[in-house]
């Protein structure tokens, strides 16, 4: 297998993997391929890189729904994080109701930011398109060459004021990232439009978070250390496919970078990354009886490392010999799985529930196949592959819940407390599916907790169900009990 030595002392490790490395020679056919950047970047104790400084703004919710613990634990994070603003660091704090208003700036004397910070106060509405351009143009105000920029969006409520088509929030985040801003997106609690926060965070190359109230803190922090951490601020792949080789299906969401190649988020100093294109391959016009497939990473003008590896042009039963590349499935099945997620949101959206076990119940059965054909591969000494495995339980699990919520409901979509509480299971699949768009391979203590949270939720849904329609009452114990056995399976 294509794997390079877990001591390998480089910095950024460029992988190209293809499916096998064989593909027919007497038809077109077609090869799954994989990329997958591995950074290993060396960090300081306080887990700084000496590459660049950081600006970085924190934009915060202070409507009045956001009054009492979630305020209050935003102000302490931010207090914080201030704490750990050092050198050329540059902090400004935005908080925004109907109107928008910088309580930070990086001139605001270091003795003074606490202060500034336990300052805030609930207010009103909430003007997310405000308080976020502000934050924008507070970034734009001290960017510099020396400087990474980036803002994090916190809030809890519907955007009920200024700017809400996700089109143009959408477009805003996608030419502030061309000019070096990323924005990660929070959400909190139940009432907050997730597309909107979403549609921010995608297009930006940030993260989009759905949270509880605890832990806003985590997330924050876990920003902020990502944000220090930066490894390559501007990455892009650009593939190297020879005569007779040509990408015929992208099994991912990058968009090209206007510099050539597949734009990447940002990507941190112990990071992975990994994308995959379907390739079709016509043995008649290449050369020789093999090829060779290359990548090469870049860092906006500056190439930072590159792979290549060589196909064979094989007769069919050496083809079928050839052994096929775990990693390559997983990373095709995660993008499958996000597509089998866009239709779950859309029946939650709507209320239709039909037939989403049945579709969930093969999204799960898919996800175990290719955590057998992990285990089974000869790993031990590759983290890497522990990596993966939690990333992939990550997903069964996430799967396995929704096939039992949509059996458990779907009779009931039209009950009230159901819809109500499809409206919040939206969100957590939401977040799911951008973090596989992100193609973040970290498995979270807050994604855990709301996918508990979700299934006691369920528990307590079914529960005023079975006093509803008596009727039913031993066919939703029952499924009452199968929720609770997972429930407990993942805890």
């Amino acid at each position: 297998m294509n794997e390079p030595s877990t001591h390998s002392d480089q910095p950024v490790q460029l992988l190209v993997v293809p499916e096998r490395a064989a593909a027919r020679d007497d038809q077109v056919t077609e090869l799954d391929l994989v990329v997958e950047i591995r950074c290993r970047i060396a960090e300081e104790a306080s887990g700084r890189t000496d590459k660049a400084s950081m600006n970085l703004c924190l934009v915060i919710d202070r409507s009045g729904s956001m009054a009492g613990q979630k305020l209050e634990t935003a102000q302490r994070s931010c207090v914080e994080i201030s704490r750990r603003i050092t050198g050329d660091d540059l902090l400004t704090v935005v908080v925004f109701d109907d109107d928008a208003e910088v309580v930070v700036n990086p001139q605001t004397p270091r003795d003074k930011v606490e202060e500034k910070l336990n300052a805030i106060r609930s207010g009103s509405t909430t003007n997310l398109s405000l308080g976020w351009y502000q934050g924008l143009l507070e970034l734009q105000t001290h960017m510099t060459k020396g400087h990474y920029n980036r803002l994090v969006l916190l809030s809890d409520g519907m955007a009920n004021r200024g700017e809400t088509k996700k089109a143009a929030l959408a477009s805003m985040a996608s030419r502030a990232r061309d000019e070096g801003i990323t924005t990660s997106t929070v959400g909190i609690g139940t009432d907050f439009q997730e597309d909107l926060l979403e549609a921010i965070s995608t297009a930006s190359g940030g993260r989009f978070w759905y949270i509880g109230d605890s832990a806003i803190e985590s997330i924050l922090e876990e920003e902020f250390r990502g944000a220090l951490t930066v490894a390559y601020d501007r990455p892009r792949v650009r593939l190297d496919l020879p005569e007779g080789v040509k990408v015929s299906e992208e099994l991912h969401s990058l968009r090209m970078s206007p510099r050539g190649g597949y734009g990447l988020r940002s990507l941190k100093g112990q990071d992975v990354f990994n994308f995959a294109v379907r390739l079709e391959i016509d043995p008649e016009r290449v050369e020789g009886d093999s090829f060779r497939i290359g990548a090469t990473l870049y860092d906006d003008r500056d190439e930072v490392v590159s792979d290549e590896q060589d196909v064979t042009l094989a007769p069919q039963p050496q083809v079928a010999a050839t052994p096929v590349h775990p990693l390559v499935h997983s990373v095709v099945a995660q993008h499958r799985a996000a597509t089998t997620d866009e239709r779950l949101m859309a029946g939650l959206e709507s209320g239709d529930l039909s037939g989403m076990k049945t579709m969930l119940m093969a999204e799960v059965e898919r996800m175990r196949t290719v955590d057998a054909a992990l285990r089974v591969q000869q790993w031990a000494d590759n983290p890497r592959y522990y990596g993966e495995l939690r990333n992939i339980s990550f997903h069964v699990g996430n799967k396995a819940t929704s096939m039992l919520l949509a059996d458990a409901l779907a009779p009931y979509s039209a009950a009230m407390v159901v819809r109500q509480f499809m409206g919040r299971w939206r969100k957590a699949v939401k977040r799911g599916w951008a973090r596989s768009d992100y193609r973040d391979h970290g498995v979270y203590e807050a994604d855990s907790d709301r996918l508990l949270d979700l299934l006691v939720e369920a528990i307590q849904v079914i529960d005023q169900l079975i006093a509803e329609f008596p009727q039913d009452r031993a066919e939703l114990e029952s499924k009452r009990e199968r929720i609770r056995e997972q429930l407990a399976d993942l805890q």
